[in-house]
């Protein structure tokens, strides 16, 4: 089983679902579709295991931990988010198209694009201090992600963002979501006009 060391996470209006594409311990890339219907139920899991650490998110956020990092305005564009899993801090980044030099599909924009694959099926893995993802494509090897509570919360708020973008049904989302993504609104990054 591959050991996804970083994914990239946005969403394609044109196929009207999400793209995670990634590196692995390998080296090599992957990269999947996952569609409304697995990620909706992949989010209730990962919503239910941070609801339970609710109080410790909120009071990172207070610390302006995690609240800054994920409210910070975005460009126009559709942007595509990475999260890295594993032992060292997430690497969490703005990227948009053509800013960055990687193509769709290739995360470090130094290797080959990968064709992307569609997950029918993820298996979740939950531990008192880790949940670990388990995609489980048809053609290829296995790949999973393993996420600490920070991490976890920061791909869980990447992916609120972008599916805000995407103007899919918000009723999955519980309201302290948006409480915990910007407990200081006053200290926004940059202002809209």
């Amino acid at each position: 089983m591959l050991t996804l060391q970083r994914i990239t996470s946005e969403y394609v209006a044109t196929e009207d679902r999400f793209r995670l594409s990634g590196t692995t311990d390998k080296g090599g890339a992957v990269s999947y579709w996952v569609t409304q219907r697995l990620l909706l139920r992949l989010l209730n899991f990962l919503l239910d295991w941070l609801a339970t650490h609710r109080e410790e998110l909120e009071r990172q956020a207070a610390r302006e931990m995690l609240g800054p990092m994920v409210t910070r305005p975005t460009p126009a564009r559709l942007p595509s988010q990475a999260l890295g899993a594993g032992d060292d801090p997430p690497a969490v980044a703005e990227e948009t198209a053509g800013e960055t030099g990687s193509e769709p599909g290739n995360p470090e924009g130094g290797e080959q694009a990968v064709e992307a694959e569609l997950l029918f099926e993820a298996d979740i893995r939950i531990a008192a201090t880790r949940i670990t993802l388990v995609f489980k494509p048809r053609n290829s090897e296995h790949a999973q992600l393993s996420l600490q509570l920070d991490e976890a919360w920061q791909w869980v708020a990447i992916l609120h963002t972008l599916w805000k973008r995407a103007e899919w049904n918000l009723a999955v989302w519980p309201d302290w979501i948006e409480q915990v993504k910007a407990p200081h609104p006053e200290k926004a990054w940059g202002s809209l006009h």
